[in-house]
């Protein structure tokens, strides 16, 4: 198991992610940080917002970035 960070970076601020979490490998990691960004996303729509430039960073234990989830990607947008 390898420990992996979901940062969030909205609107410029980064809330890092001090925990982590301990996970099989990237492929769950990646699946973890959709899921995050959905979460995200359901609460500020229930605000009457959405912004789809806020992204979800994931890194390793020794602080490298493997990838940036943007929430535009962990959504298939219709009817635009």
């Amino acid at each position: 198991m390898v420990r992996y960070y979901l940062h969030l970076e909205e609107c410029g601020t980064l809330t890092e992610d001090r925990e982590g979490v301990e996970l099989a490998d990237a492929a769950f990691a990646r699946e973890l940080a959709v899921r995050a960004a959905r979460d995200v996303m359901s609460h500020e729509v229930k605000h009457g917002r959405l912004c789809l430039s806020c992204t979800i960073v994931i890194s390793d234990a020794a602080g490298r970035e493997l990838e940036r989830m943007p929430f535009k990607d962990a959504l298939t947008l219709t009817g635009i």
